[in-house]
């Protein structure tokens, strides 16, 4: 999905890309120094190898 976006035009991050933990605190503050807490950002959260799984969560206005 992010090759994808950035294929797009969308302005994307990456708040994690290798085996490490963050605090949700710590992964909203990534995006938010990135983009602002402003009300027309997105963020989507995808955990594709969470739990052999493929799920998703999007949350919006990260205050």
């Amino acid at each position: 999905m992010y090759d994808r976006f950035k294929e797009l035009g969308i302005p994307v991050i990456m708040t994690r890309d290798n085996d490490i933990t963050l605090t949700p605190t710590e992964r909203a503050n990534k995006a938010k120094s990135a983009f602002g807490n402003y009300q027309d950002v997105l963020v989507i959260s995808n955990h594709i190898n969470a739990g052999g799984g493929d799920s998703h969560c999007v949350i919006q206005n990260i205050s």
